[in-house]
């Protein structure tokens, strides 16, 4: 059998690029099938054998040639992402943790490591967060989130996601610690201002609720949020933001 070279791999993938991407799922899988027959086993090719089983959601035939291109390739990192997502679509979360772990041992020193790689392990992090938020697991979804913010923290969404998961299980100080991070970091971030007087507003820290309030009404005046904050806000008796500043 002969062995395909580069720009030959690149050619099919663009072929299954476009199959894919009109829903012919058919002559995708014809064409991979042909060149797993006529080149051998060939990572490249298993896995996108995989993700075009993925996306018509048969996920056990997707997750078998995940394993397929990893058996070819243990540090296979596309193979394996995909290999932790699907397994997450099967809520098998466990396993797609030991995945998790496994790359995170894989990439090492984060600082070595190019931010494409690290941010696709991240939101593969972020992405199982999400699933243990909406099964109610949330100290594991709080776990998730920081290890997706360890690998690579310019991800505001899921620091604010992190924000709200601590106010939700009462850890308010981490909650604002992290919110005061996010809107230091992301100073035009109107929700991040939202949140932030929120958090104060529970402190007992009524001007700083209504500065911050205030702040994401001047980024965002559609921002629902703090427009209705700053209504309540309107109606405390000035005594107590004196009695605030004062402090």
């Amino acid at each position: 059998m002969s062995q395909l070279n580069r720009l030959e791999l690149g050619e099919i993938r663009k072929k299954v690029d476009l199959y894919l991407s009109v829903h012919r799922y058919d002559a995708a899988e014809k064409l991979l099938r042909a060149t797993l027959a006529d080149h051998g086993p060939l990572a490249n090719i298993h896995n996108l054998l995989g993700v075009t089983f993925h996306q018509q959601s048969k996920f056990v035939d997707a997750l078998k040639e995940f394993y397929k291109a990893l058996a070819i390739n243990g540090e296979y990192v596309e193979a394996a992402l995909n290999l932790a997502a699907t397994l997450c679509d099967l809520s098998r979360y466990d396993e797609a943790q030991a995945i998790f772990a496994k790359l995170d041992q894989q990439v090492g020193g984060k600082k070595k490591q190019p931010a494409l790689v690290l941010g696709r392990l991240a939101n593969q992090h972020a992405q199982n967060g999400q699933s243990y938020e909406e099964s109610g697991m949330l100290t594991e979804a709080i776990q998730e989130y920081r290890r997706a913010l360890g690998l690579f923290d310019r991800m505001p969404d899921i620091k604010l996601a992190l924000v709200k998961l601590y106010l939700r299980t009462g850890q308010n100080d981490k909650a604002k610690q992290e919110c005061e991070d996010l809107v230091k970091s992301y100073p035009d971030l109107a929700s991040g201002h939202t949140w932030l007087g929120i958090l104060y507003y529970k402190l007992g820290r009524h001007a700083l609720a209504r500065k911050h309030w205030e702040n994401a009404q001047q980024l965002s005046p559609d921002d629902l949020a703090s427009r209705a904050y700053l209504k309540l806000a309107r109606s405390w008796p000035a005594e107590t933001t004196k009695e605030q500043e004062a402090r």
